[in-house]
């Protein structure tokens, strides 16, 4: 499964949805979408369910993993006629307005490819920076780059730094954890007394903020 997305790309036909999204029971994290609604119904056969959505039943199949989930109370009306916006095929994309502060802040990470020629590279290069100025100042921003694979440690002015790893080269988790510096045993002690740069330790290093 893929998608192809331009963040924070303006539409004028985006529904204003206004209330938070419908999730997966745990451990899932899956959120209702058009694709559960092929057909309004739900039947069995030999036990096994043939469709997604059981109005009367007020219960929805996750469309990867069929699990069987619940609509939540305030979901009691809809009906074959009276569908909420995320279950209409015209709105395969849609922003949800919360009510509640976000937990974190959005994150953005640059995948490119550096196996271009000079005029291509400067091209992206200015799309890179025009993408900058419209991310929001308290996003996070990460860049990895491949050709060779290499992850950049941003917010150095004066030094950059960046992680070199051979792309025919297998690596563990741990491995990979153990090189970048994030798990526990790779962090150096600081000494009494002495303050814990917020940008020092974990993936902060790799995602600081636009601003």
């Amino acid at each position: 499964i893929s998608a192809l997305y331009t963040p924070l790309k303006q539409q004028e036909d985006l529904p204003p949805v206004l209330y938070e999204p419908v999730t997966h029971k745990p451990p899932g994290h899956a959120i209702l979408n058009p694709y559960v609604s092929s057909l309004l119904s739900l039947n069995f056969t030999n036990g096994v369910p043939c469709s997604q959505i059981d109005i009367r039943g007020k219960l929805w199949i996750c469309p990867f993993c069929l699990t069987c989930n619940a609509f939540p109370p305030h979901y009691k009306d809809i009906s074959n006629t009276n569908l909420p916006a995320e279950l209409l095929s015209k709105y395969t994309t849609i922003e949800y307005t919360l009510s509640r502060p976000a937990q974190a802040p959005p994150i953005f990470l640059f995948v490119v490819d550096t196996c271009l020629d000079t005029e291509d590279l400067k091209a992206l290069r200015n799309a890179l920076v025009i993408s900058l100025s419209l991310i929001p100042p308290y996003a996070l921003v990460g860049l990895v780059t491949f050709g060779t694979v290499v992850l950049h440690e941003l917010g150095h002015a004066k030094c950059s730094k960046s992680y070199v790893f051979r792309g025919g080269k297998e690596c563990t988790q741990k491995q990979i954890q153990d090189m970048l510096g994030l798990s526990t045993t790779a962090r150096a002690t600081p000494r009494a007394g002495q303050p814990i740069p917020q940008q020092a330790f974990g993936p902060a290093r790799f995602l600081p903020p636009v601003q």
